[in-house]
This record gives structure tokens, C-alpha cells and sequence, in this order.
């Protein structure tokens, strides 16, 4: 198959998302100011309001817990490798490895590829992220010992940046319609917006369904729990500045209006400043001042503990990988199996990464860079990441050595590859081996005889044997 260049079309390379749009748009996390009825407010997300979207902001950013919990969940996606996948990796030439190449070469030379990456990441928080593709067509000449046009000859298609933008300005249909349409750009929030050009922005939505690419936010699970800790934590505030009795004032039965109010700004007074004035003639309930509400702090601790571990389990699935239990305790059996549900949470994420760049990215280039045939399956390359977690190299080696123990019988290469250590070449000075209880080879301890390899020397033949 041939990979000459067969242009199809080109991208649209203006940016659309100006500085004019964001300015008035309006990115600061203070939506909840002049905002105090929950329930308005959970009413707007539910509703997928593109004015909850601040709300979504401010939580995210005052809340420890979450912010915590979900950086952590980015943060480990981000960890894995990455790497370019030809469609024949048996075969170092042909169109399927030229490919491959030139795909990796257009992936490395994206500035700020990972940051977007992580960008793009923050999907299952929100819902949906949706991020800006500045498109370039090179119009040069084509650089010395480079002419191919993957790699940045005059036609070549590339990348300059990419740049998250704010979900609010994004629609997927009319605002009265199922949001299940061609994504819509519009000027600013809440507006009807237009159809955007083919294959300008990345858009990753989290748990979509019913085709509704608005997706399931996170931070609208986790608003309720976060409110009322929010509040707890406020009274707990309270609690701690003012002390936890009732003060008494009394006045006379006959005390006009003016007298009872001013009882009631003394009571007010002590139970909010340090030093108050009072006459002579005022009279304080002190038992209803020492007795009344007593109460210690851990109704409010255990609330809030109670409400981060929820919330961290919403994010990760799990708490004891990144806290403690409820109860503060927690066996390394649990934990295992805690620790198996986050990769578990981060190898989807990666997968809905992979969807987003593979469809979205590496698809339009191939297709403007070599033309159709390079989206043949047999050809076509991927972008993949690693989606496994990291291997335990000390359980794997004892793995094998029981397997060993138990007359298995083992390849070098598979010990090598288990313990991630990198085989010697035949010209390398090796380290001699070291006094063992079990040579995972089976020779024994002392034997070095073929260069600290490990493993016995064959016998030697006796000659008057015929």
C-alpha cells in the first residue's frame, strides 16, 4: 500500500475561543455569593444549567477533601506510559510502521501535549471538558533531511497548542433540546451558540448516557455532602469562638420594649465580645450560662469525617488507599481491595482518554496528512496508554521461585521480564551471584563458573568413552 500523501481538506486553524469570550465570561470561583438556598442550586444542576458551572469551580476549590481526591485520580492517569501502537509491530518497515512513526513524531512535537492531557482529565469532575485544537499548515520550505510532509514540510499539518476552555460557553443542541447533538460554541453563558467545525475541539465526556454528552459531573454527587460538612464545620467555628452555653439576661415582666431589647444586646454582648459594661442593677442567670447546651467537639469532627470519607469514595470508589477507615482502622486485605478498585477506576478514565485522542486528534491528522488509506485498519496506528498498574517486581520473583520450587520449569527471559531487570550482553563484566537458600535456576549457590550466570556447567566428557 502506498503512503503517498493524499490530502484530504484542512482544518480550520483560527482560534475561536477569543480572549473577548473569556473576558466576559468570567472564570472566578464566587458563584455561591449572594447564593445561599442549596436546593435553587442543585435544582440548576440537575438541570445542566451552563450557569452551575462556577458552583462546580468553587467546590472543587473549597473543599480539601475533593480537590484532594480528585488530583490524586488525576495524577496516577498521568503516571501510566504512553507510547504510539503501529498496527504490525512484527514489521519494522511498510506502511503500517511509517505510519506509526510519523503519528509519534506528530504527538511529540505538540506543545503541552500532557497538560492537556490532564485538561482533558477532568472530565468525570465536570461532566464533560472541552478543549481548543490551534491547528497549523506549515507554508515553508521543508526542513533539511525532512521533506515527508508528516514531519513538517510546506503543506504539513501540525499543532501549535491546546487550550482547555470553559465548559459554560458549550452546548450540545439548542438549549430546550436533549444535549445529544454537534457541539455549539457560543459568545457568552447560556447563549444559543452555532455548530463548530469538524474536528476544532476535543471534547471527553464522563458516564454519558441516553447520548446526553453533558455527562454525570462528579461535583453535583458530591454537592450535598459537601454543603452540609461546609456548614458543620461553620457552626463547629462558632462553637469553638463563642463557648457552649446560653446567656441569660433578666428583666423586669413590666420591662418595656426598649428594656428588652437592651437586655438582649448585653446577653448578645458576653456571649461575643471579650470585655462588656453592664449597671449595677443587671441581673445574669450564671447556672444557664455554665450548664445550658454543654457539648464537646466530636459530633462535629465525626460529621465532617464522616462526609470527606463519602466524597472520597464517590471520587476513587474507595477510602483506605488514600485514608483511613471510618473507624481508623483497616485491614491490608481491605486495602488490597481498595487498591485494585482505584486502578480499576483509573484504567476507565484512560480508556475515555484514549476514545478522545485516537477519534479526535490522531484521526482528523491522519486522514489531512496521508488521506483515507491510512485509516485502514490494517495500517492505521493508535495512541495507547498503559493501563494496567504497576507490577509488584518482589512478589512476581517469589511467584517464581515457588513455581521453581514445585519442578515448573522457567524461562531466563520470563525472570527478567517479571523482575524488570535488564539482561546482560554476552560482553558485559557480570556481578558474581550471591550465597542463596534456592538458586531460582537451580544451580547451586557457589556455582560461577560460567561468569556469575547462575546456572551449572554441563559435564564434561570422558574421553575413553566411545
Amino acid at each position: 500500500m502506498s503512503t503517498t500523501p493524499q490530502i484530504v481538506g484542512k482544518p480550520e486553524t483560527k482560534e475561536l475561543v477569543t480572549s473577548t469570550i473569556l473576558r466576559v465570561t468570567g472564570l472566578n470561583a464566587q458563584a455561591f455569593s449572594g447564593a445561599l438556598n442549596p436546593s435553587s442550586i442543585y435544582t440548576q444542576m440537575v438541570s445542566g444549567y451552563p450557569s452551575v458551572f462556577p458552583y462546580y469551580r468553587e467546590v472543587r476549590e473549597k473543599d480539601t477533601a475533593i480537590i484532594s481526591a480528585l488530583e490524586t485520580r488525576r495524577i496516577l492517569a498521568l503516571a501510566r506510559e504512553e507510547r504510539v501502537i503501529s498496527a504490525d509491530p512484527s514489521k519494522d518497515t511498510g506502511p503500517a510502521a511509517q505510519y506509526a512513526d510519523a503519528l509519534k513524531q506528530f504527538l511529540d512535537s505538540i506543545p503541552g501535549f500532557r497538560r492537556a492531557r490532564k485538561e482533558l482529565l477532568s472530565a468525570p469532575a465536570y461532566g464533560y471538558s472541552v478543549t481548543e485544537i490551534g491547528w497549523k499548515v506549515n507554508t515553508g520550505p521543508a526542513p533539511v533531511g525532512r521533506p515527508d510532509r508528516a514531519t513538517g514540510a510546506a503543506g504539513a499539518i501540525g499543532v501549535d497548542k491546546l487550550t482547555g476552555r470553559p465548559q459554560e460557553l458549550f452546548s450540545f443542541g439548542a438549549l430546550t433540546d436533549p444535549q445529544t447533538g454537534e457541539l455549539r460554541l457560543s459568545n457568552f453563558v447560556g447563549g444559543q451558540g452555532v455548530i463548530v467545525p469538524p474536528f476544532k475541539f476535543l471534547v471527553a465526556s464522563a458516564d454519558a448516557e441516553n447520548g446526553d454528552r453533558r455527562g454525570q459531573p462528579l461535583l453535583r454527587r458530591l454537592f450535598w455532602a459537601s454543603w452540609f460538612k461546609r456548614n458543620v464545620l461553620r457552626l463547629h467555628l462558632h462553637y469553638l469562638e463563642k463557648g457552649p452555653g446560653t446567656v441569660v439576661v433578666k428583666h423586669p415582666s413590666s420591662a418595656s420594649p426598649e428594656e428588652k431589647t437592651k437586655a438582649l444586646e448585653a446577653a448578645m454582648a458576653i456571649a461575643e465580645e471579650i470585655a462588656v459594661s453592664v449597671p449595677e442593677t443587671f441581673n445574669i442567670m450564671t447556672e444557664a450560662l455554665q450548664t445550658t447546651r454543654t457539648r464537646d467537639a466530636n459530633d462535629f469532627r465525626s460529621l465532617a469525617d464522616y462526609m470527606d470519607a463519602e466524597m472520597t469514595r464517590i471520587i476513587l470508589g474507595q477510602t483506605l488507599t488514600t485514608r483511613g477507615a471510618e473507624q481508623g482502622r483497616g485491614t491490608q486485605a481491605l486495602g488490597s481491595v481498595h487498591e485494585n478498585l482505584l486502578f480499576e477506576v483509573i484504567r476507565n478514565d484512560l480508556a475515555d482518554l484514549e476514545d478522545v485522542i485516537n477519534e479526535q486528534l490522531c484521526l482528523p491528522w491522519l486522514r489531512w496528512t496521508f488521506g483515507e488509506q491510512a485509516l485502514d485498519r490494517t495500517v492505521r496506528p493508535y495512541w495507547r496508554t498503559e493501563k494496567d498498574p504497576p507490577k509488584d517486581t518482589s512478589a512476581a520473583l517469589d511467584q517464581l521461585a515457588k513455581a521453581r520450587n514445585l519442578g515448573a520449569r522457567i524461562a531466563e527471559r520470563t525472570v527478567y521480564e517479571e523482575g524488570q531487570i535488564e539482561e546482560p550482553e554476552e560482553s558485559e563484566d557480570l556481578l558474581p551471584p550471591v550465597a542463596l537458600p534456592m538458586d531460582i535456576f537451580g544451580a547451586p549457590p557457589s556455582a560461577a563458573a560460567d561468569g556469575g550466570r547462575g546456572r551449572p556447567e554441563p559435564p564434561e566428557e570422558d574421553e575413553d568413552e566411545e
